[in-house]
């Protein structure tokens, strides 16, 4: 569908559904150019995409699990988390998770800027290609750094 125009001072509506489809990941809800890049809105979907453990040194994240069982690393420790939780993520932390295949979590990345980060993962996975080289195409790109 497309993507309706920068968020304006009386606010924007999105429809349900709307966005762009990130292949194996989910979709992008709520993109960086609707919110002049102060954040983003990726709503996460099964398990083929979990990513392991990276830190950001220029974003925080807040995830809601809605549903499924989701297994976070958050620094050196691992959590088990339950769909209505909260995880805050502040920049510089390492952090991971494995899920469930009928997880759905909400991803809010702040600032924006992780968008085609998460469409060529997608893309590559939805290509058939193994995660590990996907990854590698992408270090150094995005501000998603291996830990």
């Amino acid at each position: 569908m497309s993507e309706p125009s920068i968020v304006q001072p009386a606010g924007l509506v999105i429809a349900p559904g709307s966005g762009r489809e990130l292949p194996l990941v989910g979709r992008m809800a709520v993109s960086g150019h609707q919110t002049g890049g102060a954040f983003e809105i990726i709503e996460f979907r099964g398990n083929a995409a979990c990513p392991p453990p990276h830190v950001h040194r220029e974003r925080e994240e807040c995830i809601q699990v809605l549903e499924g069982r989701f297994t976070f690393t958050l620094g050196e420790e691992e959590r088990e988390v339950e769909p209505g939780s909260w995880v805050l993520v502040p920049r510089g932390t390492r952090h991971g998770f494995t899920a469930s295949a009928d997880a759905r979590a909400l991803i809010l990345v702040a600032p924006a800027g992780l968008e085609d980060f998460f469409a060529e993962l997608g893309g590559g996975l939805a290509r058939g290609l193994p995660t590990q080289e996907i990854r590698a195409g992408l270090k150094g790109r995005f501000d998603s750094i291996p830990a």
